[in-house]
């Protein structure tokens, strides 16, 4: 796992310990952020898969 995964781990579940209704905001900011660093790892993945090939 790179930094990226580590970083949406992080994320996600500190978007899982947020309750209640003024904290869904946060959850919810928290959980995209958590996807977009998902996204930057699979993305890494893919290019040092590609780099590999080459």
């Amino acid at each position: 796992m790179t930094v990226f995964g580590d970083y949406a781990e992080s994320r996600a579940d500190r978007a899982a310990d947020q309750s209640g209704e003024e904290e869904q905001a946060g959850a919810i900011g928290l959980g995209l952020s958590a996807i977009a660093y998902a996204l930057l790892d699979v993305a890494a993945a893919i290019r040092e898969n590609t780099e590999a090939r080459e």
